[in-house]
């Protein structure tokens, strides 16, 4: 049976993001960077894209393993170490999606190797004076722990603005009462732009089919994405996306976003290739939202892919083609299933 994947990339809105608290350098609170050809740009973590989802599911009512709690600031399990974890049951759709890993068997077996290296300095040292025993004693047997891991279906790529970090920098005051010696002025790192994100999603490694919807559903409509914006609101929803359903192990649609400096926009010229090449066949493509309003969007429809003027379409449009799969995929029509 061929191996089915979802892949995609998704496109915010152009909008100011900023870090007020976290890591800074100085009195300045800093952006995350990264090189993107040759040039500087500010970046998101995939990690804090990861948290999102996970969060939503949470805030749509979905059996999660691992909550938030906002007022306390920490997370709380209701099976830390996967004990009941059972694919041939009930399985909760972060565990589903996201996988896990049990590192505690991997802390016993270091905790033994720490033991038998300080019984060999011990009998080394014993040898240097005369009266240590001869020879080494021979080995014991390990004990080996339970190692309880289940890989992702779900990879994330790390997030990328579309236009180069040109320095952007706000300067500001603490509000409030000024202590004597105690600094109240900062500044803040801002980009204007927008952010583009890849994702990919092994659809036979789901073990709850509708758990498939449920990402779709949180893709496209996420909550806040903190990372390096806390405090500020930078919406993370796609005002563009590109989607592929496909048996092809590779995406070849990652990151297929570029800005345009000359006209103060963006091109998807290395997508349009691929697809007038024959490397990504234009069927398997779902193309939505500001994009289709473009001559590229024009031009993806006329070459066979599905363009969409609206965001909410291109999940319609992604549930129903992997429904079609047949089998147990026909669960991921219904939007809004049960967890």
């Amino acid at each position: 049976m061929p191996t089915n994947y979802l892949y995609g990339t998704v496109l915010t809105g152009e909008a100011v993001a900023a870090n007020n608290r976290g890591e800074n350098i100085g009195n300045t609170t800093t952006l995350q960077k990264v090189f993107l050809q040759d040039d500087l740009h500010t970046s998101v973590s995939a990690e804090a894209i990861r948290f999102a989802i996970r969060y939503r599911f949470q805030l749509q009512g979905l059996r999660v393993n691992r909550s938030y709690d906002g007022s306390l600031g920490r997370l709380k399990y209701e099976d830390e170490k996967r004990t009941g974890w059972d694919p041939a049951g009930a399985v909760f759709v972060d565990d589903d999606l996201m996988g896990f890993m049990d590192a505690a068997a991997a802390a016993k077996e270091r905790e033994e190797e720490d033991g038998d290296e300080a019984e060999e300095d011990a009998e080394a040292s014993g040898a240097k004076g005369g009266n240590g025993k001869k020879g080494k004693q021979a080995a014991k047997p390990k004990g080996k722990g339970k190692t309880t891991k289940r890989p992702s279906p779900l990879a994330i790529g790390r997030a990328v603005s579309l236009r180069p970090y040109r320095g952007e920098l706000s300067y500001n005051a603490v509000s409030g009462e000024k202590e004597k010696g105690k600094l109240s002025l900062y500044s803040a790192e801002m980009h204007t732009t927008e952010y583009q994100y890849s994702f990919g999603l092994n659809l036979g490694d789901v073990v709850d089919k509708r758990n498939i919807g449920h990402l779709v559903d949180a893709i496209l409509d996420p909550p806040s994405v903190a990372g390096n914006h806390a405090r500020f609101a930078y919406d993370f929803s796609p005002a563009s996306i590109v989607l592929r359903l496909t048996h092809a192990h590779s995406s070849r649609i990652q990151n297929c976003f570029d800005h345009d400096e000359a006209r103060r926009t963006y091109k998807v010229d290395r997508l349009l290739h691929r697809v007038q090449s024959g490397d990504v066949p234009a069927g398997e493509l779902i193309v939505a939202g500001e994009i289709a309003a473009t001559q590229a969007g024009s031009r993806l429809k006329e070459l066979g892919a599905t363009v969409l003027p609206g965001i909410a379409a291109a999940g319609v449009e992604t549930r129903a083609r992997i429904a079609r799969l047949g089998g147990p995929f026909a669960a991921v029509a219904a939007s809004g299933a049960g967890g």
